[in-house]
């Protein structure tokens, strides 16, 4: 299986300006030959969370509306960085590591349709289906399902420390509290503010 690098777009950020400048400069300073990228839910999926304030939802249902909204994010992320692929099947996804592309040596960046691993009809990785579990937690149990070397959160503020602590990360509430077991596998594990990339 080709190495791959995952990151999480910080569902904030498609709302930040420069978003595609930024991220790009951030991938030509940090290449890899494969990237593929989640995106979160940001204000889409904030908007849940207003619904759920004033007229409460069941955990399970606003779980996976949640997810399902998540397909909307990613093809918003896809239409605002312009050059990478969309991948929005089980079948792209596989090829990504098996077919031609493979032994190309342009690097491949890819979206990946969060609901192409994580469905009703899929085992959910052992997460609960309820607020507690975030895209951050879904993206560390993709990068482990993929084997991948490296997990990068992109997000709109600095880690609370130096990023190393997981476990004190989800005390401040940087990650949600099941992402520290989750990326306990992965080799390394980096959080990154875009904010500060011009």
């Amino acid at each position: 299986m080709k190495r791959v690098r995952v990151i999480k777009l910080g569902g904030s950020l498609l709302t930040m300006p420069n978003l595609k400048h930024k991220f790009h400069k951030w991938c030509h300073e940090n290449p890899h030959p494969l990237t593929l990228i989640l995106v979160g839910g940001g204000p889409v999926v904030d908007a849940v969370r207003q619904v759920h304030r004033a007229n409460p939802l069941s955990d399970e249902f606003a779980h996976w509306v949640c997810i399902d909204l998540l397909q909307h994010t990613a093809r918003i992320a896809h239409q605002i960085l312009g050059n990478a692929d969309l991948v929005e099947t089980r079948a792209d996804l596989e090829q990504l590591f098996s077919g031609s592309q493979v032994n190309s040596t342009t690097p491949i960046i890819a979206i990946v349709q969060v609901a192409i691993c994580f469905a009703r009809v899929y085992p959910n990785m052992g997460l609960p289906e309820s607020w507690d579990v975030t895209s951050d937690s879904l993206a560390a149990a993709f990068s482990t399902s993929y084997a991948a070397e490296e997990l990068v959160v992109l997000k709109s503020c600095d880690a609370p420390n130096d990023g190393s602590d997981l476990e004190s990360l989800a005390d401040f509430g940087f990650v949600d509290p099941y992402f520290a077991d989750l990326a306990a596998d992965i080799d390394q594990v980096r959080f990154v503010n875009l904010q500060k990339y011009e």
